[in-house]
C-alpha cells in the first residue's frame, strides 16, 4: 500500500526569489538618497574648484606684479643713466618719458616715467607759516614766548638758501607707472625713487654768494693753507 506523498508549501521558492531580487536580504538606498548625495557632492567640488581657480588667478598676478616691478626699475635707471649722459643734466623742469618695453620682450605694456623737479619754498614763506601758527597758539593761550625750537628756526634763515639749493640741484624724484591688460581688466603699478647726483653739490654757491668751484683749491705755500676756504674736500695733514 502506497503512502501518499505530502503537499509542499511553495512559499519557501516564493521568499528565495523575492531575496536574490533585494540582493540576498541586504537594505540599498532609495533615489531619495542618492540624488541628496550627488547635490552635496557637486556643492563640495563647486566649491573646490572655485577655491582653486582662485588660487591660480592670485598666482599669476603676483606673477605678473613681480615682472611688473623690475620692468618700472630697469626702466628708472635707463632714463637716469640717459640723462646724465646724453642730456644737459636735470635741467630745471620736470621731465616726462612715454613708449613700451618692446626692445625687453613686453610689447604690451607701456609706462610713463616721469621726473620731478624739488621745488622748495623761499625762507620768507616759512617764516609767515610759523608766524602764523604762533600768533594762533599766542593767542589761545595768552602768552607770548620764544623757545628753543623758535630760536633754531631764526638761525635756519642765514643756512636756508644754500639748503634749498643743494637739495633742487642734487635731487630729484622719479616715478615710473606701467600699464598692462590682465584679461579684458587694465591694470597699473608704480615706483618711486629718488634720483641723486652728489657732483652738482659742488656748484653750490657759497654763503657770500660766489659760485662754488669742483675739486679742492691748490696750495700756495708749503704750509698747506689753501687759498679758498670754501672749497670741497679735504687736504691731508
Amino acid at each position: 500500500m502506497s503512502t501518499p506523498n505530502p503537499k509542499r508549501d511553495p512559499r519557501p521558492a516564493v521568499n528565495q526569489r523575492a531575496a536574490a531580487v533585494r540582493g540576498y536580504g541586504k537594505p540599498g538606498f532609495t533615489l531619495l538618497e542618492v540624488l541628496v548625495a550627488v547635490a552635496i557632492l557637486s556643492i563640495s567640488l563647486t566649491s573646490l574648484l572655485t577655491s582653486q581657480m582662485n588660487a591660480l588667478r592670485a598666482t599669476r598676478y603676483a606673477q605678473s606684479i613681480t615682472a611688473m616691478a623690475f620692468l618700472a626699475e630697469s626702466k628708472l635707471i635707463d632714463i637716469e643713466w640717459q640723462i646724465k649722459e646724453f642730456e644737459d643734466g636735470w635741467g630745471d623742469n620736470d621731465k616726462e618719458f612715454e613708449g613700451d618695453f618692446s626692445e625687453e620682450g613686453w610689447p604690451e605694456v607701456t609706462y610713463k616715467c616721469v621726473a620731478d623737479m624739488i621745488d622748495l619754498p623761499d625762507y620768507s614763506v616759512l617764516q609767515r607759516t610759523a608766524d602764523a601758527a604762533d600768533n594762533a597758539e599766542t593767542q589761545e593761550s595768552g602768552i607770548d614766548t620764544q623757545d628753543v625750537g623758535e630760536q633754531a628756526f631764526d638761525s635756519l634763515g642765514m643756512v636756508w638758501p644754500m639748503i634749498k639749493e643743494a637739495v633742487e640741484r642734487a635731487i630729484r624724484k622719479a616715478h615710473c607707472t606701467v600699464y598692462w591688460k590682465d584679461g579684458n581688466i587694465e591694470q597699473d603699478f608704480r615706483v618711486d625713487t629718488f634720483w641723486t647726483d652728489p657732483a652738482a653739490l659742488t656748484q653750490l654757491s657759497s654763503p657770500d654768494g660766489e659760485e662754488g668751484e669742483e675739486g679742492d683749491t691748490e696750495e700756495e705755500d708749503g704750509d698747506g693753507a689753501a687759498s679758498g676756504g670754501g672749497a670741497s674736500g679735504g687736504g691731508g695733514d
